[in-house]
């Protein structure tokens, strides 16, 4: 199994792909964990639009979500399949899509990924939810706590974590991931930034003794 970095990009970055990631298994199947807006056409650019086996959002802002109907449309209508779907309720999602005629839900059945998610305080009335892939990749989405004092966080071998530089109400300090366990900050990467902010948020990973801030077309393989 690995995991390939997609987009990295908050909400008001002025081009380029927002966070976005996937998880491949070793028949290079993939999991796409968030779907902004911008997210459609990268898949297509690199090939992967009829290898993605589900989407798992962590919430449904526009910069994580926005490109799951046209995922969702594209997947019925040109590959002939449902898309497997997962993370929060997609219920009004769907709706967008061909009503009645759109094919319900589908769990992740298969085996091939163990998706383990759980509710975490972000926006006021949005459902949000932290997802940990085959006990291997933790995702935070956005979050206004930390999420590396959890047990999922021990268990995984990466962590990729949404942060801001100084704080927000509804997203957490870089500096309050700096509380948890050496073991577990070194495994903790930094995603959802603005590009002009990636020096800064460089600077404070290493200050804090985390492993670093994502980029586009990374990878971690052999997870």
């Amino acid at each position: 199994m690995k995991l390939e970095i997609i987009g990295t990009n908050s909400a008001f970055a002025k081009d380029g792909p927002t966070t976005s990631l996937m998880v491949w298994d070793n028949d290079g199947k993939g999991i796409l964990l968030d779907c902004g807006y911008p997210i459609f056409q990268y898949l297509g650019k690199l090939g992967y639009l009829d290898k993605i086996k589900a989407v798992l959002l962590s919430h449904t802002h526009q910069d994580h979500c926005g490109s799951a109907v046209t995922l969702a449309e594209y997947a019925f209508q040109v590959l002939g399949r449902p898309l497997m779907i997962g993370g929060v309720k997609w219920d009004k999602l769907l709706k967008l899509c061909d009503g009645d005629d759109y094919p319900e839900k589908v769990r992740l059945t298969d085996g091939s990924f163990i998706v383990e998610s759980w509710e975490v305080p972000h926006a006021k009335g949005m459902e949000c939810r932290a997802l940990l892939v085959n006990d291997k990749v933790l995702f935070s989405g956005d979050t206004a706590v930390s999420l590396l004092n959890t047990p999922q966080a021990e268990k995984a071998r990466i962590i990729i974590h949404g942060a801001h530089l100084k704080g927000t109400p509804n997203l957490v300090a870089v500096s309050k991931l700096g509380d948890a366990p050496a073991e577990i900050r070194t495994k903790t990467w930094l995603i959802h930034y603005l590009p002009a902010n990636y020096e800064q948020m460089a600077a404070a990973a290493q200050k804090y003794g985390l492993a670093g801030v994502v980029r586009p077309g990374m990878v971690f393989d052999d997870l």
